[in-house]
């Protein structure tokens, strides 16, 4: 667009010299003549209409008139004679009357058609000699420059269009790209830099990397919200199932006439079901421990006594299902002694609790490695990546009836994430599974 205004720009002061040039040639011309006729008029004032036809003659497109001071016209080239008044008006008539000869160039008759005049005085003041010329070429030169820049103007605008079109579409579809990582219709691995502008290039790289950033922020935020809601959702069943079932026991005691035996029985449902409840209370507190407590709590533990004591407390279920704990090797690990409580309680009562009857659990302990093994009902490989979400169960009947929260591999996994250790997990369905911790 500034090409095309320079373009224009350049045409029309071409145009302006031409004309410029045009009319100071007239101009002169017009001098030239009155600066002649000065010197012979006045021997020839008894033929004057004679003086200005010949006067005429010398261009097609001249008018001279002889008229006096007062606005009379003697005698005029032009038929009929014009009007003297108007004449006297002219800026050229009065320049001549104050300092001898005068001239002005009028538009009187449009822009396109500029008339140069000129006046002189004659015969020592006593006549007006004026001549006025409206020049067709300088008209013909406007008309013609008119149209060419017209021409030109719509030219340039074309051309521009033609050359602005391919430029716009290509930015139209650049943006349409940015839209559509932002709207999600396309990834970022769609998108490549090379297909923006060069000047566009840096700001686009920093725009799909704030896009990228942007929806994987999001892709969290919703994941924390999913997370959010299975826990509450699953927190409130979990609690509820004891809860209701605690109140209805509760209820029969108090509204019916049991037996002693009937009581106890009820009671021990009831206690049942209360731990149950304590049990889930205290595995959503621990996971709320999400941080390292004070250096001087972290000290040297030695992880064979700890799975001792471990198997000490799992000895009634064990006897129940007829499950053997073997613990080998020894083991030292610096962490909290609770955490490595719970995070071997949890490993331990989950072996055993999906263990087969008259199975076996083993512990193996190696430098910074705890490795708990079952052969017990095994995970199917497309439970293994879910395990460790909060209240996730493969089999929700199964893990109900056997006592199970839902929420020790969580804090297994949460205990770990403290001190940056990781955990691995190898099973297979009816062979058993392995759990491969690493400090």
């Amino acid at each position: 667009m500034m090409g095309s205004i320079l373009v224009l720009f350049f045409a029309v002061l071409f145009t302006a010299t031409l004309v410029f040039n045009s009319i100071q040639s007239d101009k002169g011309n017009l001098t030239a003549i009155l600066h002649a006729a000065s010197s012979w008029t006045a021997e020839a004032s008894s033929n004057l209409p004679s003086l200005a036809k010949k006067l005429a003659d010398s261009s097609p497109t001249l008018e001279v008139s002889f008229l006096l001071p007062n606005g009379i016209v003697l005698a005029s080239s032009k038929e009929p004679i014009p009007d003297g008044k108007e004449i006297k008006n002219t800026e050229a008539v009065k320049q001549a009357l104050e300092k001898g000869i005068g001239g002005e160039v009028s538009f009187k008759n449009g822009w396109f058609s500029p008339t140069i005049m000129g006046a002189s005085l004659l015969g020592e003041g006593r006549m007006l000699l004026y001549l006025a010329n409206s020049d067709k070429h300088i008209a013909s030169t406007l008309n013609i420059a008119v149209i060419g820049l017209a021409a030109l103007t719509a030219l340039l605008l074309l051309v521009s269009r033609r050359m602005l079109n391919p430029i716009a579409t290509d930015l139209t579809n650049q943006l349409n790209k940015v839209r559509g990582l932002l709207e999600g219709s396309l990834k970022t691995t769609d998108v490549k830099a090379d297909d923006f502008f060069a000047e566009l290039r840096d700001t686009m790289v920093n725009i799909i990397h704030l896009i990228d950033k942007m929806q994987y922020d999001l892709q969290q935020i919703q994941g924390t919200l999913t997370m959010q809601k299975d826990f509450v959702d699953n927190t409130s069943h979990e609690l509820k199932s004891p809860l209701t079932s605690i109140f209805g026991f509760a209820q029969l005691l108090n509204e019916e006439e049991l037996t002693n035996e009937e009581q106890k029985e009820y009671l021990s449902f009831i206690l049942k079901d209360a731990e149950r409840m304590m049990a889930i209370i205290e595995d959503i507190l621990l996971l709320q421990k999400d941080t390292v407590e004070k250096p001087e709590d972290i000290t040297p533990i030695n992880v064979r006594d700890i799975a001792e004591e471990v198997a000490r407390s799992l000895s009634p279920q064990c006897r129940e299902k007829n499950i053997e704990i073997a613990i080998l090797g020894k083991c030292s690990v610096s962490v909290i002694e609770q955490d490595m409580w719970d995070l071997l309680r949890n490993l331990m009562s989950n072996a055993v609790r999906y263990g087969k009857e008259n199975g076996h659990v083993a512990i193996e302990l190696k430098p910074d490695i705890i490795i708990v093994k079952d052969d017990g009902i095994g995970i199917a490989e497309e439970h293994q990546e879910r395990i460790f979400e909060k209240f996730y169960r493969v089999d929700k009947g199964r893990s109900r009836s056997s006592g199970g929260t839902g929420l020790g591999l969580s804090i297994v996994a949460g205990i770990l994430n403290k001190y940056g250790a990781s955990i691995n997990v190898e099973s297979q369905e009816g062979v058993g599974t392995c759990f491969t911790v690493k400090f």
